[in-house]
């Protein structure tokens, strides 16, 4: 097995840097490149962040949605619940990787497995442990940029 390293300029990025990390499977040595390449970043202080604030890694989250008067972070250890708003959970997450799809629902790309449109302007996401949502169509504009840019890298 190999690695490859390539440039792409993008000027829609706008001074950011985006690093996507392809391969057959997410094994241990992905994760590994993915824990270095995190390291030297930003989503590692918005991670530590989140984890003294809720006690919860944000890289093991999958999910984290409004349920009744709480938020529930589905992460890949089981559901916690959050006693806090949508808004101010979402902030303490890291923007490159955490996409608001709904009013009450924001997933990590990390853990997103397919998507596809199911018309009406609705995208169906699925998640990894089976988890399957569904974009509002007030954000399924936003939500397709982002996945037609990450998919063309």
């Amino acid at each position: 097995m190999s690695v490859k390293f390539r440039f792409v300029q993008d000027d829609a990025l706008a001074g950011n840097i985006e690093i996507i990390v392809r391969a057959a499977e997410k094994d241990e040595r992905v994760e590994r490149l993915l824990a270095v390449l995190s390291e030297n970043s930003g989503q590692m202080i918005s991670g530590r962040q989140f984890l003294e604030k809720y006690d919860i890694n944000s890289s093991g989250i999958i999910l984290v949605m409004r349920d009744g008067r709480y938020v529930t972070a589905k992460t890949v250890r089981g559901d916690y619940i959050i006693k806090d708003a949508l808004t101010r959970v979402e902030e303490c997450l890291d923007p490159a990787w955490f996409v608001r799809i709904s009013q009450s629902e924001i997933i990590n790309l990390k853990h997103l497995k397919n998507w596809e449109f199911v018309g009406g302007g609705v995208i169906q996401v699925k998640m990894e442990n089976g988890i399957v949502s569904y974009t509002s169509r007030r954000y399924a504009k936003q939500i397709h940029e982002t996945l037609k840019r990450r998919v063309r890298r």
